[in-house]
């Protein structure tokens, strides 16, 4: 297939007119012979008009075709040549394709590019052995090298864009071993946008293996290699409750162009538009824009800009909007409460369940799952459980297990130390390895003496971010009966001492998220005024970690296309962006943001990464731009003898002749 390293010079052929125009413009010749009478001769004058059509058309095909040459020649011919070493079949090279089908594969036509190329070089090498291999939900799609033409077309069509970022390293890794053993060329054509969020982590042996490397982009527009532009997105949406039986959804966009953005975006709820909202973006800039709708009218609604852009996949965004599942809590006590376990419980049940917000951040006591997981039976998690008293019965009947296991799994854990002896729950922590510490001496408030206070807070503390002002320095233990004595190098953390140092709270976090909070004392009134104040209860959550985290919204776990999370093993479909409920868990699986950003990685970094060695040029391989002077076979000789022998013909056939024909035309003088 014949190609052009000049193609604009095609424009040239526009002076093919030329002789054309010529040839209709010819004159007629009148020639004066000498005659021995004019009398009886009239008078005649030279005609003026030129011709309807072209005179001599030998001679005009012949100077079109040599000015069609000359365009040809201009526009530098060549044509693609493989690199065959050896004329046997067996040794025709391998060629692999790497197709990218992570998610900004779908914007800037970079997916239909990239299999519009595939099918082309299937077209014009129908000899030579092809294979592929993609990624598809996570999982790699392999076709080996020998695959028939029809099965790779076929394959093609099978596969689409993606929408979760993963199994790029995979394919890289996997790539060596789907060629044949014996051959002696192996060829891989990468096809991808480049995306350097997805990219840039990635590496290969490439060189090591023998393997010669073809870059080709896809989705660079006109020019390849550099950012992208003409995208914006949707980063974020947030519902909250919104007053008076209203809902707000907060949307955070993005431009990530260099020029101004006018958008309309719209709300979806019930398969009806909701609202239409107008904003204007800043070049590089981002803006936020809310909407209302009635609460508890809608499980769910889209967020969505209107019209298109360069990259489709983040103009929407789906989210739960019923409001969010209460929280849950639960206590564990021994089977005979004694009065101060009756109401150190009753006070910290109120506490949890006045914690929330109302609706739309609830606490709610569930005490048949503290139950099922003091009989270490699996199942919904617990957000807060509440060990009270802890003393002997612990460990009896043998809690130490099941408690491990629901720390291990992330949950939070809050201890009161017995109301009497303090040495079964010393010897329960210390032996189940749950806490490592002793209790020092036994101290009360004397009457009318200084209270035991907290220290306060110094600014480099957690907890200081907290509270602010002076809340803190009025806060005392009205009287204390165990101090806590810690050696250093135990992984505990100490947030509350008193002012004379020592500690009130310890803390252990476990590798999973769960945490253990003891207090050294009760939580009633004899033994603290804590909880009579008003800081006790953010006090409370904030030790015990119990705010909301970043990837959750109201209540709802939020997952990127393609996260892995490890109390998700129900739920397999993170790779398809959408809404899913696993049992009672919401779940909003969204597009990964990285995928919006229009950089691209450099070509040289590619190469570095993937051959995992110097890059030697006509060693390793060279991208498809540059590769032409290795493997392409110039025709610019052949059209310059041919443009030749024309030029010869046109001057041997145009040249003038000597009159012969005395019958010629003759005008009188």
């Amino acid at each position: 297939m014949i190609e052009f390293g000049q193609p604009l010079a095609l424009w040239t052929g526009l002076a093919i007119a030329l002789p054309i125009i010529a040839h209709l413009a010819y004159r007629r010749i009148a020639y004066k012979l000498p005659f021995s009478s004019l009398r009886f001769l009239r008078f005649s004058t030279i005609p003026r008009s030129g011709r309807k059509k072209p005179s001599d058309w030998f001679l005009l095909i012949l100077r079109t075709i040599l000015f069609i040459l000359i365009t040809l020649l201009l526009a530098d011919p060549y044509r693609r040549i493989p690199d065959i070493h050896s004329s046997k079949p067996s040794d025709l090279p391998e060629y692999l394709f790497l197709l990218d089908s992570t998610p900004s594969m779908s914007g800037w036509n970079a997916w239909d590019d990239g299999l519009s190329e595939i099918r082309s070089r299937l077209k014009n090498y129908p000899d030579y052995k092809f294979g592929l291999i993609t990624v598809q939900n996570g999982s790699l799609v392999e076709l080996p090298e020998g695959t028939s033409v029809k099965d790779l077309i076929s394959g093609l069509e099978e596969i689409d864009v993606q929408d979760s970022p993963v199994g790029l390293s995979a394919m890289i890794d996997r790539a060596h071993e789907l060629f044949s053993s014996e051959i002696s060329s192996k060829n891989i054509v990468l096809i991808s946008d480049f995306q350097k969020s997805s990219w840039q982590e990635i590496a290969g042996t490439f060189a090591k293996e023998g393997i010669n490397l073809e870059l080709f982009p896809v989705g660079h527009g006109g020019t390849i290699w550099q950012q992208r532009s003409g995208n914006c997105a949707i980063l974020d949406t947030r519902v909250a409750s919104g007053g008076e039986g209203k809902i707000r959804v907060w949307t955070a966009l993005r431009n990530f162009d260099e020029n101004r953005k006018d958008l309309n975006v719209s709300i979806v709820a019930g398969g009806k538009i909701r609202q239409i909202n107008e904003i204007i973006l800043p070049p590089l800039g981002t803006e936020q824009i809310q909407f209302k709708l009635p609460a508890e009218d809608f499980a769910q609604a889209t967020v969505r800009i209107e019209g298109k852009d360069a990259y489709p996949l983040d103009d929407n965004q789906s989210l739960w909007i019923l409001p969010p599942l209460p929280r849950t809590f639960g206590f564990w006590t021994k089977s005979n409460m004694d009065e101060s376990d009756l109401l150190e419980s009753q006070f910290l049940r109120a506490a949890m369940e006045s914690a929330g917000t109302g609706i739309w951040d609830r606490w709610q006591e569930d005490d048949e799952r503290s139950k099922e997981l003091r009989l270490g039976i699996e199942g919904a998690p617990i957000n807060l459980l509440l060990v009270l008293g802890l003393s002997g019965w612990f460990e009896d009947e043998k809690l130490a297990p099941p408690l491990f296991t629901h720390l291990e799994k992330g949950g939070k854990v809050l201890i009161t130390p017995p109301q009497d002896s303090h040495v079964r729950m010393n010897q329960a922590l210390n032996v189940s390895g749950l806490l490592n510490f002793t209790f020092g001496g036994m101290n009360r408030t004397a009457f009318r003496m200084e209270p035991y206070r907290f220290e306060v807070l110094p600014e480099s503390s957690r907890l200081d971010k907290v509270f602010s002002g002076d809340s803190v320095r009025d806060l005392y233990l009205s009287q204390i009966q165990k101090f806590i004595s810690i050696e250093e190098g135990n992984g505990l953390e100490v947030p509350l001492y008193d002012r004379a140092g020592r500690p009130l709270v310890l803390i252990r976090t476990f590798p999973g998220g769960g945490r253990i909070v003891f207090f050294s004392f009760r939580m009633l009134p004899e033994w603290s005024d804590l909880p009579m104040r008003n800081s006790f209860l953010p006090l409370l959550i904030e030790l015990c970690g119990l705010n909301k985290t970043e990837d959750t919204s109201s209540g709802t776990l939020r997952l990127e296309a393609g996260d892995q999370k490890q109390n998700l093993n129900e739920f397999t479909n993170v790779h398809q962006i959408g809404l899913f409920q696993v049992g009672e868990q919401r779940l909003e699986v969204v597009h990964p943001l990285v995928e919006s950003m229009p950089e691209v990685m450099a070509r040289n970094e590619l190469y570095d990464a993937l051959l995992g060695g110097t890059l030697q040029v006509g060693n390793s391989g060279l991208d498809h731009y540059s590769q032409r002077e290795e493997t392409n076979q110039s025709l610019w000789l052949w059209f310059a003898l041919s443009a030749s022998i024309f030029s010869l013909l046109e001057m041997i056939l145009s040249a003038p002749s000597l009159v012969k024909d005395k019958k010629q035309e003759a005008i009188s003088g």
